[in-house]
């Protein structure tokens, strides 16, 4: 297949799926109307359908945003889900209702004091878990620093299989080899022994 058709390629699936999170935005719109519905179910589906319902409430007023975004998190401990769903539904929640960096401070804040009055047992968990994503993501993004230092712009598929990397020890490991390779064929040539 020549790099003509594949990138067509790319370019439909790229279409394709566009559409489809078009379609499913729409249809999200639709439970509006059954917000009490959501609100008493256990499925974790509704958790979703809420925060993407509130998040594109609150899109103007992160106030009222932080409150929602509480208020779901509340209700992952409420409904009883297990450790494992509750950690991805938070995750899930806060990266869809992001917030302004001193409100997320408040978040953090209200949610340590919830922590503390026994009501969110897995907010430590879900900190740490917080804390180990940025280290990976600094290792990234000093990775990437020193080897646009050395050999200027990186080809994409070297940072795609960077950023596929989530082992700090790793990460470590390839910012100590990018400040001593000979190339930056080298180093691509490493990241995917890497990644094997």
């Amino acid at each position: 297949m020549d790099l003509y058709v594949v990138q067509i390629y790319n370019v439909g699936k790229i279409l394709y799926y566009r559409d489809l999170l078009r379609y499913f935005h729409t249809r999200l719109l639709d439970y509006e109307s059954q917000w009490q519905t959501l609100e008493q179910t256990t499925n974790p589906f509704s958790i979703v359908v809420m925060a993407h319902l509130r998040t594109k409430a609150t899109n103007q007023n992160p106030e009222s945003r932080l409150q929602w975004k509480l208020r779901l998190v509340r209700m992952l401990f409420e409904k009883g889900y297990s450790r494992e769903e509750v950690i991805g539904l938070f995750r899930f929640i806060d990266w869809l209702m992001s917030l302004p960096e001193e409100l997320a401070a408040d978040f953090k804040a209200e949610l340590k004091r919830e922590e503390e009055a026994g009501r969110m047992r897995y907010v430590t968990s879900i900190e740490r878990l917080a804390k180990q994503e940025g280290k990976v993501e600094n290792a990234r993004e000093s990775v990437i620093e020193v080897l646009e230092a050395r050999f200027g712009k990186i080809p994409s598929d070297a940072l795609e299989s960077i950023n596929c990397i989530n082992d700090i020890s790793v990460l470590k490991s390839l910012l100590r080899d990018a400040t001593t390779i000979s190339s930056m064929e080298a180093f691509v040539e490493l990241v995917n022994e890497t990644n094997l």
